[in-house]
């Protein structure tokens, strides 16, 4: 089965128009992640917020690069669970 790793939407400061950006991605794919696995870091107004893995399981593509622009609930990438 297919998910989906997603910047969570709770971390995200009270403002949700302020845009982020990746400034680093530890994942590639085929890599293998586990709960808790920093994913990536989200720089958000001068703050650098690290990204969880929600999930164990196998990156199936990634879908962002160092210094796309995200949201919150942004994809970052697919898995296999």
């Amino acid at each position: 089965m297919q998910a989906e790793l997603k910047i969570p939407e709770d971390i995200w400061p009270r403002r949700r128009d302020w845009g982020g950006e990746i400034v680093s991605l530890y994942i590639k794919e085929g890599s293998e992640i586990k709960v808790g696995d920093v994913i990536a870091e989200v720089e958000i107004e001068k703050a650098i917020l690290k990204i969880l893995s929600q999930y164990n399981g196998k990156v199936v593509k990634v879908l962002v690069k160092e210094g796309d622009k995200i949201s919150p609930g942004s994809v970052i990438a697919l898995i296999e669970v």
